[in-house]
């Protein structure tokens, strides 16, 4: 991977009262990406809604940082509900006991294949 793809950030744009997030997380980009998704406010139900079909964490730094900021959300938020997210950042969540709640839902986890890390 190219160091121009490394620094650049994910993708995230607000549609249908969601965001949807699309890129690629790594070291270099993760601490920025989780300001952006830090300063996303709940709706009116005091939900927020992240469709993760697109986005790929690169490694384990990456990965440390996204569930770090979706504990932070959960905390601030009636319910964070993510789409398509990939299947080792919810057995990272699962790991550390934020799926036995109410404050977080999961709907269509990707089956990725294994990262390696």
């Amino acid at each position: 991977m190219s160091d121009e793809k490394n620094s650049q950030l994910p993708v995230i744009v607000w549609r249908a009262n969601q965001a949807h997030i699309e890129g690629d997380l790594t070291a270099s980009n993760a601490e920025a990406f989780a300001g952006c998704l830090l300063a996303l406010d709940p709706d009116a139900r005091g939900e927020i809604r992240l469709d993760l079909r697109a986005l790929d964490i690169d490694d384990g730094a990456a990965l440390a940082v996204a569930v770090n900021v979706l504990r932070q959300l959960c905390e601030r938020t009636a319910k964070l509900i993510l789409i398509g997210a990939p299947q080792m950042l919810c057995h990272n969540l699962y790991r550390i006991g934020l799926l036995g709640g109410n404050h977080l839902e999961l709907v269509d986890m990707r089956q990725d294949e294994p990262a390696g890390f």
